[in-house]
């Protein structure tokens, strides 16, 4: 091969969240192009937020992300809390934190046992290696499962949460749901336990690279909402020194800004927070990292699995600390009056550090917005590994080879692409109605049955959320005396399906299928129809197909039948109205 010329194109980045490309040619033993290409609409999302309220800010910056909406919340909040010279401290400033470790929990969880430790197994996807791991893979469930609901604890629900505001929070938890999460994450520190020791037992590559970490950095403890932006480098400035020393730029091949520091790469996340934080780690992590002889800093970005476990293991400890001296305060937030100025905020996301700053007039309005998110500070450093790595791996290798590493470079950042290309998608993540038969009959013998609308609250995708409504508004038509029922909607669940598969005997799935044409056909999809053909899984993608498969294979599966109508943009009210009737007969049907 010394003289071929050979290109690479994944034209699909699975195992990552967004839309996004590989390009490659190698010619004559060298890398001569190589193009991580983000192709998802420019977001543009900073715009939307101009001549908003602040007091819209913390609930509508959320809907960035669906995996990471705490880190955009609190690094928004900040900036405002400054502007308004508010210090929170005590119980806020805990809660904060608290609200963050059930981020992180969350987030770490969902990548180290469904997008990452997959390619270091053989696996395509946490659905194969469920079926050899059904352990490891329920334990991440479990531990994303409790992160959620300590998300949940302040937020009042996990994705978009809605608790947040300046200053504080619009309600403090009740001392017994903290009571009940606490006993969860004291029994929850034996999964984390495992789970450090699980990563470290793995084979990565050794892969050394010279490269700048950047992390936030505070005095006292291990970084989440506040400290320095420092570098193992010698940088060590506040953050609103920022764009003093860090640079976005357009690249052609990419609708996400690229970040440089001192016009070179860097990198951020939580092996970038280890290399600078590893010695403000509680001691009984310390303790852990030792016995398993793990070794930070390191330079090798394989290593960053092992940090994401360290860090769970982390804010286990963290939130069992905070929620042991729990007390509910007389207020869950400070006031202060409005007044116009420049305020920043810089957090640790999951991914690394998010950067904000907003510009307030008088009354209170966003006059201008900047936001940085953590995967277009790392783009240009996952280009620089690539090239390193494959270099390092042998340009010689055929183009499988080649493929499927670069691939498992790119996975390794976690990368978020839909945050970096900043595009504003409102919607709701859940809302719940229960609805449940008050019988006199054993438990035993009564079947539980769940109807479940998927959708979001737009266009014909609203579908699924309309169909539940009018089923609750008719169910003395659809009520046995055997049977308890319970309705939900819910807007992309991904593995929080599973959470609703529990405890139920059978399961009736209600969602929008889109097409261009007008046909309208009913669609009625029993699970044994389902294969694992064109799969995709991703941070948020973990779609209705995977979840249900994934149960599956965990024996977690209830009977279940997925039901739904080819719908396109341009329905008219009557065919709706049409496609609406269909459906609802045939649930009946289902039921009866």
């Amino acid at each position: 091969m010394a003289n071929k010329t050979i290109n690479i194109n994944v034209p699909v980045l699975a195992r990552v969240e967004g839309e996004g490309a590989l390009e490659l040619k190698i010619s004559n033993q060298h890398i001569d192009e190589l193009r991580l290409r983000i192709y998802e609409p420019p977001r543009y999302f900073e715009k939307f937020l101009e001549g908003r309220d602040y007091y819209d800010l913390p609930d509508t910056v959320a809907r960035i992300c669906g995996i990471c909406p705490v880190a955009y919340q609190m690094s928004a909040i900040h900036a405002i809390d400054a502007i308004f010279d508010i210090k929170a401290t005590g119980w806020i400033r805990e809660m904060r934190r608290l609200m963050y470790c059930g981020e992180w929990l969350q987030s770490h969880s969902l990548h180290i046992h469904m997008l990452a430790v997959p390619d270091f197994l053989g696996f395509n996807n946490v659905i194969e290696m469920a079926a050899v791991y059904p352990g490891e893979v329920n334990r991440g469930l479990r531990l994303q499962s409790l992160g959620n609901d300590l998300i949940s604890l302040l937020g009042a629900r996990s994705v978009h949460p809605l608790g947040v505001r300046t200053g504080g929070f619009y309600k403090a938890p009740a001392t017994a749901a903290a009571h009940e999460l606490l006993q969860r994450l004291k029994i929850a520190l034996a999964d984390a336990v495992d789970l450090v020791k699980w990563t470290t037992a793995l084979e990565l590559p050794d892969d050394n690279q010279d490269f700048t970490s950047v992390a936030l950095r505070h005095t006292e403890e291990y970084p989440l909402n506040e400290g320095r932006l420092v570098s193992d480098k010698g940088l060590d400035i506040g953050i609103a020194e920022y764009q003093q020393h860090f640079k976005e730029s357009h690249i052609p091949h990419s609708t996400a800004l690229h970040s440089l520091l001192d016009g070179k790469p860097y990198l951020v996340g939580p092996l970038a927070r280890l290399n600078i934080n590893h010695d403000k780690l509680p001691a009984e992590t310390l303790a852990l990292v030792e016995q398993l002889n793990i070794r930070f800093p390191s330079n090798n970005m394989f290593h960053s699995i092992i940090a994401r476990a360290i860090e769970i293991h982390f804010v286990i400890i963290e939130a069992i600390r905070i929620l042991e001296n729990y007390q509910k305060p007389e207020s869950a937030f400070i006031d202060a009056p409005v007044k116009a100025g420049v305020g920043y905020g810089c957090t640790e996301a999951p991914r690394g550090i998010l950067w904000h700053r907003y510009e307030l007039d008088n009354a209170g309005k966003i006059t201008s917005a900047i936001i940085i998110p953590p995967t277009s500070q790392n783009q240009a450093r996952i280009e620089e590994d690539i090239k390193v790595s494959l270099e390092s791996l042998g340009l010689d290798k055929n183009e499988d080879v080649l493929r499927l590493h670069a691939e498992k470079v790119i996975r390794n950042y976690d990368p978020c692409i839909s945050c970096a290309t900043h595009f504003l998608k409102l919607d709701l993540q859940r809302a719940e109605v229960h609805v449940t038969q008050a019988a006199s009959l054993d438990k035993k013998a009564i079947r539980r049955i769940k109807v479940i609308g998927i959708g979001s609250p737009f266009g014909e995708d609203k579908l699924g959320w309309d169909i539940v409504d009018l089923l609750i508004q008719d169910t003395s038509r659809i009520w046995n005396s055997d049977r308890e029922l319970t309705f939900h909607i819910l807007d992309r669940p991904g593995p929080l399906l599973l959470e609703h598969l529990k405890n139920t005997d059978k399961v009736i799935l209600v969602d929008a299928i889109h097409n261009t044409r007008h046909t309208h056909n009913l669609i009625r999809i029993g699970i044994d129809q389902l294969d694992q053909a064109g799969t995709l899984i991703s941070s948020h993608g973990l779609g209705i197909k995977e979840s249900l498969l994934l149960a599956k294979t965990l024996g977690q599966l209830p009977e279940t039948i997925i039901l739904g109508i080819e719908a396109s943009i341009d329905m008219t009210t009557q065919e709706m109205e049409s496609c609406k009737e269909k459906l609802i007969e045939t649930i009946k049907q289902e039921l009866d």
